[in-house]
């Protein structure tokens, strides 16, 4: 199992405009640390921000594509060969 802080491919983040809310947030919340002067919290929401935005938008990872569920329409049969 490997650890990371964000699984940039959780279903949750599939749709392009969730991502865009998260990294606006982060964005948001690190010009509002510096605005009351905690400079060590802007420079760690500041790397957060990087480290989410190239996730989301630089990493080059391709997004999945939603696959529907499949639908096995042929019932079970109860022969065992």
């Amino acid at each position: 199992m490997r650890m990371v802080l964000i699984d940039f491919r959780h279903p949750f983040f599939r749709p392009m405009t969730r991502r865009i809310v998260v990294f606006a947030v982060i964005a948001a919340w690190t010009a509002f640390e510096f605005w009351m002067g905690s400079n060590a919290w802007g420079i760690f929401f500041a790397a957060l921000g990087a480290y989410v935005g190239w996730g989301f938008f630089l990493s080059g990872q391709p997004d999945e594509p939603e696959t529907p569920p499949k639908k096995d329409d042929t019932p079970p049969s109860g022969d065992a060969d």
